[in-house]
């Protein structure tokens, strides 16, 4: 199916701008589901991990947690978070989110296989991933060509047109 992408680099707030689009396209009639990376905090302020959360809000899951034994960067990784994001990617929708999409992913692990699948399906929901820029090419040459997208930072009426951009393609085309 097609894929658009929501690209930034890795302070701006990608999981608050997928969510602002899906907002955006279920207000436009189309039902979207998938996950989003949020951060968790330490007691410091530091980042302390993060955590895959659905879509609708409806169910949140560690991810990765800072670890003295780090398996990328400084995090270790649940295999049971990735497990859960992917059941939700699966679940039936118009469009799923697939966020975030980076370092792992880069190197074909974590999300990665559940994105490919979904962009490289002959149906079923198209998708939105949300990508760190520096990742941006291992990925995306490893899929089929994206059929859109937009970089981040950018204001939120900039992510409404992108979104509006999005509708009006998928319903055009059913």
């Amino acid at each position: 199916m097609s894929w658009w992408a929501i690209i930034g680099g890795r302070d701006d707030d990608k999981a608050r701008a997928a969510l602002l689009v899906a907002r955006r396209l279920s207000s436009r009639g189309l039902s979207v589901g998938g996950f989003v990376q949020r951060e968790v905090l330490a007691a410091s302020g530091d980042v302390a991990g993060w955590d895959v959360e659905r879509v609708d809000g409806g169910g949140r899951r560690p991810l990765a947690r800072t670890s003295a034994t780090p398996e990328l960067c400084d995090y270790t990784f649940d295999p049971a978070g990735f497990a859960v994001a992917a059941t939700w990617a699966g679940e039936p929708c118009d469009v799923v989110v697939v966020g975030s999409v980076g370092k792992l992913e880069a190197d074909k692990r974590g999300h990665f296989p559940v994105l490919e699948r979904l962009a490289r399906a002959s149906a079923g929901p198209h998708v939105l991933a949300v990508v760190r820029d520096s990742c941006l090419t291992q990925v995306g040459l490893a899929l089929p060509d994206a059929s859109g997208w937009v970089t981040m930072p950018c204001d939120d009426s900039a992510l409404e047109r992108f979104a509006d951009e999005v509708a009006a393609q998928l319903q055009a085309s059913s």
